[in-house]
């Protein structure tokens, strides 16, 4: 009597799963690929609208989105513990310089529960020149409650906005910067 499982059905099936997962690549079915934005269409449906804040920067001194009205913004919600989104920081500061002249700001949403100093300490030695401001589970709740976007279940969290305020694209987790730099071309 046999214990265990046959070895050569077990090869066979995964043989065939392969032969699966290479004819539907091969055909298209299948995409292998990094995700690319779609077209990059901002609605005008005021539910795609960016909610507003005001939240202290790093000094302590108020920063309104309202203010960037007119530019296009990238948002990010990020932490000093994420690995991810250190990953992404330069990626952000390289877009900011490339792109600050034609109108891109960049605002980092800190969600650490470090002190504000501590977080400072962490961007400079990134030599971050962005804007970065203080957030919480208030700003992540609104954030997460828009409407066809659904929540926030990841960071780095990324939101770009065209320069009537409305959100044209959202990225949960690490994005490459050839995606994000194709998605800010059209708007800026």
């Amino acid at each position: 009597m046999k214990s265990g499982i046959d070895k050569s059905k077990i090869w066979k099936l995964l043989l065939l799963l392969s032969l699966i997962l290479l004819l539907g690549y091969g055909l298209g079915k299948v995409d292998l690929s990094a995700p690319k934005p779609a077209k990059v269409e901002c609605l005008g449906q005021e539910e795609l609208s960016a909610p507003v804040f005001s939240l202290p920067d790093l000094k302590g001194d108020r920063v309104d989105l309202v203010s960037f009205k007119g530019q296009v913004i990238i948002l990010e919600f990020w932490a000093t513990w994420c690995g991810p989104c250190r990953e992404e920081i330069p990626v952000l500061n390289q877009l900011y310089r490339k792109y600050k002249d034609r109108g891109l700001v960049v605002i980092g949403i800190s969600l650490d529960r470090k002190e504000p100093q501590e977080v400072k300490k962490f961007l400079d030695q990134l030599q971050v020149d962005y804007i970065n401001v203080m957030g919480g589970e208030e700003i992540l709740e609104k954030y997460s409650q828009i409407a066809k976007l659904g929540p926030i279940r990841a960071i780095p969290a990324t939101f770009v906005i065209d320069r009537k305020g409305r959100i044209c694209q959202k990225f949960l987790g690490l994005t490459e910067k050839g995606i994000l730099e194709e998605t800010l071309q059209p708007l800026l």
